[in-house]
């Protein structure tokens, strides 16, 4: 009997709806120069053919679709039906030829389907909300030729956003997000433990690195009051916090945009590149 996964919308706590879009779309313009890091790092050339899991309105698919080049393919793929369709709006407004878009989960994709294997894979703020990471990478590793790469760029629980002055705000924010995330079925700081989980999927841990991303105040705050408006509902319908001590709390963040801050950080990430072995030809995998 094939092994259930909950549904995926419930899966991602943020509602999905025109403001959160516009919140993934300047997450996606701000992380853009972090992707392209990590993409050159593990050499992705032209003609490669790559994939987005979770990509959302955007993604890195603009970042992608310039590396592999005209001879390359980029696919995305995300559940959302209405994230979907500003993605090929976008795609379609800037002439990304070499990029489709597809609905569905990363849990029941077909390789066939999706123009597969692929020779990297590409996450970001996508593990965080899975309930089994190691059973999503396993999944993944699957759509990936022998030594394709998986790059994933995932927020950790702790350090929460940081800022100058210190606004408590931030840290309050982060966490009920990730009790929320907990809630649904997540594990426990489940991205701290991506390297190990990552080798129990039987890849190879290629690199860990971190990184925060320093932004204007009035961006940033911008973009953390959306994420945690976005995670309102399902915040009050668990219990995790009252209708009014969300709204006291956006009032707060979004009140700090004209109370002199220098500077905003975004979580902090964790970088990893993992690679899918590659069994020589002929070969008989160890027993596990």
């Amino acid at each position: 009997m094939a092994e259930t996964v909950a549904d995926p919308v419930s899966r991602y706590i943020l509602e999905g709806g025109d403001d959160d879009l516009r919140r993934l779309l300047a997450v996606a313009e701000l992380f853009g120069d972090m992707a392209r890091r990590a993409f050159w790092r593990v050499g992705v050339q032209k003609g490669w053919r790559v994939l987005e899991c979770g990509c959302g309105p955007i993604g890195a698919l603009a970042v992608l679709a310039e590396l592999v080049g005209a001879t390359g393919e980029v696919v995305g793929l995300d559940f959302g039906e209405r994230a979907v369709e500003r993605a090929r709006s976008v795609v379609g407004t800037l002439g990304l030829d070499n990029v489709q878009i597809h609905v569905g989960d990363v849990h029941d994709a077909d390789v066939a389907e999706l123009g597969g294997p692929f020779d990297l894979a590409y996450s970001r703020l996508f593990l965080m909300h899975q309930s089994d990471p190691a059973r999503t990478l396993s999944r993944i590793a699957t759509l990936l030729r022998p030594g394709g790469w998986i790059i994933a760029q995932e927020p950790l629980r702790t350090p929460a956003p940081q800022s100058y002055a210190q606004l408590d705000a931030l840290s309050t924010y982060w966490e009920r997000l990730h009790k929320l995330m907990e809630w649904t079925g997540v594990p426990p700081r489940s991205v701290d433990d991506l390297p190990r989980v990552a080798r129990a999927a039987g890849l190879e841990v290629g690199r860990v690195e971190g990184f925060f991303t320093v932004m204007e105040p009035e961006v940033a705050l911008d973009i953390h009051a959306a994420t945690l408006a976005a995670a309102r509902d399902r915040a009050t319908q668990s219990g995790i916090a009252t209708e009014h001590e969300i709204d006291e709390l956006l009032e707060t963040i979004r009140a700090a945009k004209t109370e002199g801050y220098q500077w905003v950080t975004s979580p902090f990430f964790l970088d990893l590149a993992l690679r899918k072995p590659i069994v020589a030809e002929g070969s008989v995998p160890e027993a596990s």
